[in-house]
């Protein structure tokens, strides 16, 4: 991403997204992650590359305050110039039965329930989920399409 958001326009970007329906309705525990930059410890220091950690449902960090042992999962992060960024096909956020794409901070494609639901993402906003993929899945395979 060229330029920050000022706190003011994230906070307005985020109350126009979170009155979108499909945003209320994503499987991704990480969509308030886009538009925000990613420091190594210092602000002088970009994250790029891998990361993975243990945290939970809340992302919270394993060994911090109000970490939930119950629903804690391993998360890979992949971060190029600061933002999360899918590239070689690998996913921006992945843990088991959960992918993201990302480009330069945004979400482009969320999969969960282990490939069951997909949705699509345009600058930012989800404009369309299809659930119920497995069944469907199956019942093309059981009529010959």
């Amino acid at each position: 991403m060229e330029k920050s958001l000022t706190k003011g326009q994230f906070d307005l970007l985020t109350k126009r997204l979170e009155s979108n329906e499909l945003f209320k309705k994503s499987k991704s525990l990480h969509k308030y992650l886009q538009y925000k930059s990613f420091y190594d410890g210092n602000p002088d220091q970009i994250l790029n590359g891998q990361i993975v950690r243990r945290e939970d449902d809340r992302l919270v960090e394993e060994g911090r305050a109000g970490f939930d042992e119950k629903t804690a999962k391993l998360v890979i992060y992949n971060f190029k110039d600061g933002v999360l960024h899918s590239e070689n096909d690998e996913p921006a956020v992945q843990y088991p039965g959960h992918w993201e794409i990302w480009e330069n901070g945004l979400i482009k494609k969320v999969m969960a329930d282990g490939g069951d639901t997909e949705e699509f993402w345009e600058n930012g906003v989800p404009v369309r989920i299809e659930t119920n993929l497995a069944e469907r899945r199956r019942r093309e395979v059981e009529n010959g399409n």
